[in-house]
């Protein structure tokens, strides 16, 4: 595993406590419940529409500040509205930076219904503050947009941008752009998980008239843990507890001085042994 802090600008203890922040959109979202770690408070809730043919407004994460640190993270799929908006893989320009190359459409739509209130927010936030982005599966596109927007449109040009479980946004011209704008991006993502491999690479014709080309963001970090389940190899918790492992002592403490920030501990080889004995039994 790596150091504290690579040569590539990577924080252990970051990708911790991004990937605590990540799991508490979830709760916020389904139970209206918002834990947040000592020293931050709630500025901000990220609401947007989502769905294809019939479209509802749902929260899809929030915005939190600390005397030095602004947190944005946003919600992974939670509803069946979501996944119609996942599954809605055709491309169409993003529309806030110029030549800016295509993206997911129905993750995009998901964005510009958000996007006003949320760029209104950063720019309201108080400045001189480093700002975080974060974002898990279908929240995790929406980070990586949201990362290259404020980059290029606000004053804030250097956020730091951690995604857990991302998909592939957009096509190569997307990539390079956002590649080239967000320098401070890390995608973190477990070798055994199915979403970061969707949507697929390529839809050669007649998918569409020219077809469609898929690539990552930069800056894969991946991880390794196999629990014999393709929903709980995708989960933020199981993402959250591996990596724990990169700084146990940090985990804990963040635990400790943060009652019910941090999903519950689990322990993924007992967890992977149990699903294992479950399927071959």
């Amino acid at each position: 595993m790596n150091s504290l802090s690579d040569a590539n600008g990577f924080n252990n203890q970051d990708a911790i406590l991004l990937s605590a922040f990540s799991y508490q959109t979830y709760p916020f979202f389904d139970k209206k419940e918002l834990i947040l770690p000592e020293a931050y408070a709630l500025s901000h809730t990220i609401y947007g529409m989502v769905g294809v043919t019939e479209k509802i407004e749902e929260c899809f994460g929030f915005i939190a500040e600390s005397e030095e640190r602004i947190v944005l993270a946003f919600r992974g799929s939670d509803s069946t509205p979501n996944l119609d908006s996942d599954l809605d893989l055709f491309q169409i320009s993003f529309p806030y930076v110029e030549n800016a190359g295509k993206t997911h459409r129905g993750i995009t739509r998901i964005y510009e219904s958000l996007r006003s209130n949320l760029i209104e927010a950063i720019l309201k936030a108080t400045p001189n503050k480093a700002l975080f982005i974060t974002g898990h599966s279908l929240g995790a596109d929406l980070a990586i947009m949201a990362g290259l927007d404020i980059a290029v449109n606000t004053a804030v040009k250097n956020p730091y941008v951690y995604t857990y479980a991302a998909g592939r946004p957009g096509d190569p011209d997307f990539i390079q752009n956002y590649n080239e704008h967000v320098e401070n991006s890390f995608r973190i993502f477990n070798v055994h998980d199915l979403i970061p491999t969707l949507p697929a690479a390529e839809y050669p014709p007649p998918f569409t008239e020219e077809g469609l080309v898929y690539e990552h963001v930069s800056m894969p970090f991946p991880v390794d843990f196999q629990l014999n389940n393709v929903f709980l190899n995708h989960r933020i918790n199981c993402y959250f507890e591996k990596l724990g492992e990169l700084d146990t002592e940090y985990m804990t403490d963040l635990r400790i001085k943060n009652p019910g920030f941090c999903p519950e501990a689990i322990n993924l080889q007992e967890l992977a042994i149990s699903m294992l004995k479950n399927v071959t039994s």
